[in-house]
């Protein structure tokens, strides 16, 4: 009755789609051309090889094709208060699990700007403890979190990695997480998600929307224009 009930809705619901890691305003043009929703931007987030300073980012944030989210690692707060300054992005999504006292401070000081919250599963592997997730999810949601986005830890080098890894999420797990968090907040979904696949991964998690960046690159940081077109395309966007 659930997978009914959550087919029937998503029949009627566009999914939306985020083009991640955007270096560029040409590729912001580009994600809007072919019909996404939002571009994100990496700011000051060392492991990544897409990261920008503020400073740098101020172009993309300018006059924005579509919406523009800003995605932060464990930004100290003076930071990412000029960020918002400098930015003023449509969202601000966290990789790292931030501060919920932070999280409600942000929602009153700024009530116009989105804040999404990425979750991430354990690496490969490791067994999920459904209850703590869920304990973990509804924080956020009670914090006033807009958007929650399923992801995966990727550990490279040694390294943990939180986003952008091309490694693809467990989807029977996303989707029993999906069936058991009982919230409206909209659950996107990330994690390996390329034009090859993305049309199969909405069919079986049914998210809001899905979040992606190395699978529409032709390098790291910059987008490959037919792999834009065909990721739109086989999402049904």
């Amino acid at each position: 009755m659930i997978e009914q009930e959550r087919g029937a809705v998503q029949m009627k619901t566009k999914v939306k789609t985020k083009i991640c890691g955007t270096t560029t305003i040409e590729d912001a043009r580009l994600a809007a051309e072919h019909g996404a929703d939002y571009f994100g931007v990496v700011v000051e987030v060392d492991f990544s090889p897409r990261s920008l300073t503020v400073e740098q980012a101020v172009p993309l944030f300018v006059d924005p094709p579509i919406d523009a989210v800003a995605l932060v690692f464990e930004m100290k707060p003076e930071r990412l208060h000029q960020l918002i300054a400098a930015l003023d992005p449509f969202a601000v999504q966290f990789l790292h699990l931030e501060d919920i006292s932070l999280i409600r401070t942000l929602k009153k000081q700024y009530p116009a700007m989105q804040l999404w919250q990425s979750i991430h599963l354990p690496e490969a592997g490791k067994e999920v403890v459904f209850n703590v997730f869920q304990k973990t999810v509804r924080k956020y949601v009670d914090a006033g979190i807009d958007v929650l986005i399923f992801d995966t830890v990727a550990v490279m080098g040694g390294i943990k990695k939180f986003g952008g890894t091309g490694l693809t999420s467990d989807w029977d797990v996303v989707n029993r997480l999906i069936e058991q968090v009982d919230t409206d907040v909209p659950i996107w979904l990330a994690g390996g998600i390329n034009p090859d696949n993305v049309a199969e991964s909405i069919a079986k998690v049914q998210p809001a929307g899905v979040d992606l960046c190395s699978g529409v690159e032709a390098e790291p940081g910059r987008k490959d224009p037919e792999k834009v077109r065909r990721l739109i395309e086989n999402a049904g966007c």
